[in-house]
């Protein structure tokens, strides 16, 4: 079969592997639309590669990798436009929805990226995956305005049950409106706004965030985004410390999805660090940032020693009790209220129903650590970053 044929080419390796896929199918060996469908196979297998590689591969040689993945991917598309003397309608879109994609993840292809998708659109402006890969290149030049146009496109043409075709009408494949839910609550969070419209565009953000956990809850991309949803909520609009405890949730159901995968993503133990930093777990944040910096994240080495360092501030603050003297100290004490009880009462359970009285001998300053805006681009997942 040529499916079988184009991939023991590939699988050859080489620098001139695609050319010798090329040269195999468009040299007379197979024609027709039996090879345009298998050298649109060996696109999408490329294009899977390449999307792997861009979430979850932190190697030295990252950028070679997806730049051979894209070529691979583009090279096997051409292929596929050139089997035949006139393509049909649904091959071109796809083609030239697959090489719109392969190239948004090179840096500095954004603007052919965006021509080849709309080329797509045009030719089939009901294909779903080629809106969603729009919205990712107009959110890669911050365009949010544009991203959010696309993914909004991408869900009503998904209809009320939120699934529709992923490429054209003889190859039924499907797409998911979760990937476009969750897309949307990205672009919401990062739209420059007013006051009121930010936090209304929060709040919906969390919402869409939610429905595409409804509608999928197997992928751990959507539980990461509903993790940092949480978090904005939390930091934009005020709301109480149950939203970081949300978060939490969200990040453990998305890591067990992960796990499932086989895959390890350093951006939801970076998150998950920060929402423990705020909670004031520190064994986790320090656990979370440690295994960013494990899978590949370099920031996750610097967040550890900062979180490590303040521990060691406040175990050495506590252990001195606050530098204060003996008679401040105790003056501090006797005034307490009645009817309190100590820390290792309440530890016990000892306490009997009494609260810990308590005091301000001294303030640890943490300097900007504490973020007076909530900045979604500090908070991503793969896929549209």
């Amino acid at each position: 079969p040529l499916w079988r044929s184009w991939r023991a080419i590939l699988a050859q390796g080489g620098s001139d592997s695609v050319v010798r896929l090329g040269s195999w199918l468009i040299g007379g060996m197979a024609k027709g639309a039996a090879a345009a469908a298998a050298a649109l196979e060996g696109a999408e297998a490329s294009l899977a590669e390449l999307v792997d590689l861009e979430d979850y591969y932190f190697g030295p040689d990252k950028d070679q990798k997806k730049k051979n993945a894209a070529e691979t991917a583009v090279a096997c598309a051409d292929t596929a436009l050139t089997c035949a003397e006139k393509p049909t309608s649904a091959t071109s879109s796809k083609a030239n929805c697959i090489k719109g994609r392969a190239l948004s993840y090179l840096v500095g292809q954004e603007r052919l990226a965006e021509e080849l998708l709309s080329k797509a659109l045009k030719l089939d402006p009901q294909m779903v995956a080629a809106w969603n890969a729009l919205g990712e290149v107009y959110w890669n030049q911050q365009n949010y305005a544009q991203a959010r146009s696309s993914f909004e496109q991408a869900l009503e043409l998904c209809g009320p049950n939120a699934a529709a075709r992923r490429w054209a009408h003889d190859m039924p494949s499907v797409v998911y409106g979760d990937v476009s839910l969750r897309n949307l609550s990205m672009v919401l969070r990062a739209i420059e706004c007013e006051d009121l419209e930010k936090s209304n565009n929060f709040a919906a953000g969390l919402q869409r965030a939610k429905e595409a956990t409804v509608l999928d809850a197997s992928d751990p991309q959507n539980w990461e985004t509903l993790g940092n949803a949480y978090m904005g909520e939390f930091f934009v609009n005020g709301k109480r410390y149950e939203e970081l405890n949300k978060a939490l949730i969200a990040y453990a159901r998305a890591e067990s999805a992960y796990e499932k995968l086989g895959k390890r993503n350093p951006f939801l133990h970076l998150n998950r660090g920060e929402a423990a930093k705020f909670l004031e777990d520190y064994d986790l944040a320090l656990k979370s940032y440690a295994i960013a910096k494990e899978i590949g994240a370099a920031k996750g080495g610097d967040e550890y020693d900062k979180v490590s360092e303040l521990v060691k501030r406040l175990a050495g603050m506590v252990e001195r009790k606050g530098d204060l003297k003996a008679k401040r100290l105790k003056e501090l004490t006797a005034g307490l209220p009645a009817g309190t009880c100590t820390l290792a009462q309440l530890r016990s359970k000892e306490s009997g129903g009494k609260s810990v009285g308590a005091r301000v001998v001294s303030i640890l300053d943490r300097k900007d650590e504490i973020p007076d805006r909530w900045n979604p681009a500090t908070c991503l997942q793969p896929g549209c970053a």
